[in-house]
């Protein structure tokens, strides 16, 4: 995906991938599988509010979003002044810190203990995945672990973003041991998605661990 994609989509206010509410699958299986504290890297986080969720359980965040109007709006809209820092732009306020930047160019200085996509992965075409989830796994400690959330639907009635990625790929990768927590139709809670043409959409949810 070329990078002008996202920025127009922001532009744009081509966002319905944005929720105004905590995601369910967060709310129902994060606390049963993260036991303890630990930093959260975000992958692609635009302004979730899930963010906000996370760090209310003692988390730190880390998120890293192409678009500095993305940042921007969310502590905007949060109701909170950031502390910032340009070149490139970085904010953080309240346990949550995030970057303006690709996050195939992400290069901290230490890893992660746990990490959260819930709109990453599934943003990215199949030739894109592979190299995207080989990054995560860079990012992430040995047994390090993860939310990851997908959709799948017949790719061949919709041109994604939201793409859809199947169980087997999610499987077939070599860096993470997988768990399946859910599977859940949720055709009727995306209309828009169903306008574009995915007549059947179903969610799932995993809990994935660093190998």
């Amino acid at each position: 995906m070329e990078k002008k994609f996202w920025h127009d989509a922001w532009r744009n206010r081509q966002i319905g991938f944005h929720r105004s509410d905590i995601h369910p699958m967060l709310l129902r299986h994060w606390p049963d599988h993260a036991r303890v504290s630990g930093d959260v890297l975000v992958p692609l986080c635009g302004k979730t509010l899930d963010m906000r969720w996370l760090a209310e359980r003692g988390h730190g965040v880390t998120g890293i979003e192409l678009d500095e109007g993305a940042i921007r709006e969310f502590f905007t809209e949060w109701g909170i002044e950031p502390d910032c820092s340009d070149s490139p732009l970085s904010c953080s306020a309240e346990g949550i810190s995030l970057l303006a930047m690709d996050f195939f160019e992400y290069r901290p200085s230490r890893r992660f203990p746990y990490f959260y996509d819930r709109a990453a992965l599934v943003a990215l075409p199949h030739s894109m995945r592979g190299d995207y989830l080989a990054r995560l796994a860079e990012l992430v400690e040995s047994g390090g672990e993860g939310l990851l959330i997908t959709f799948e639907y017949d790719q061949g009635a919709m041109d994604g973003p939201p793409f859809s990625v199947p169980e087997q790929e999610v499987r077939g990768q070599r860096w993470f041991e997988v768990e399946r927590l859910e599977r859940s139709d949720v055709t009727a809670s995306h209309p828009g998605l169903v306008q574009r043409g995915a007549l059947r959409l179903v969610e799932v949810c995993y809990w994935l661990r660093r190998l």
